[in-house]
């Protein structure tokens, strides 16, 4: 995906704008750049993060994280936020093909989309899944507030699954 450096410090100003709490400013700055470049697959990402995180829009955070991948299909961080909102509306399977994708991209956060992954699993009731994924989150960080965090994944599933084996006798 080509950068566009001036549609980059516009979009920088608006998540600016937005995290400042002027949300409807940063949002019609970002509309706006649309009709400059309504391909470009950056701008949908910055949209749909905004109106998923920041307006409480997920039907039109859903519909810019798919038009960010569409235009940019190499771009990972629209594939992790789509499964991120795809867990939030549990739809767990789908969220699963959106963070495996995404690991496949260049730059992707894993930890980050392996965190999501092993979520998606939990809540599936795939604990074993899950614990692998959040195993994986765990090896590719070296902070340890984060290794903590999916470590506690794994311990929660061990709970789970343990507590799913007696739960038939």
């Amino acid at each position: 995906m080509e950068t566009l450096v001036w549609m980059e410090e516009y979009m920088s100003e608006a998540e600016e704008m937005i995290f400042n709490g002027r949300v409807d400013e940063g949002l019609n700055v970002l509309r706006s750049l649309l009709f400059e470049e309504p391909g470009y697959g950056s701008l949908h990402n910055y949209l749909g993060w905004a109106y998923m995180y920041h307006a409480n829009d997920p039907e039109r955070a859903e519909l810019h994280f798919r038009m960010a991948i569409r235009f940019a299909a190499d771009y990972a961080p629209p594939y992790l936020h789509m499964g991120n909102l795809l867990n939030r509306a549990a739809r767990y399977s789908e969220a699963l093909e959106y963070f495996r994708t995404g690991l496949t991209k260049p730059e992707a956060i894993r930890l980050a989309l392996l965190e999501g992954m092993g979520y998606a699993h939990e809540l599936l009731g795939e604990y074993g899944a899950a614990m692998r994924s959040y195993r994986q989150a765990a090896t590719t960080s070296a902070i340890d507030s984060e290794v903590e965090r999916v470590m506690k994944g794994v311990r929660r599933c061990r709970r789970k699954r343990i507590a799913t084996f007696f739960s038939f006798w």
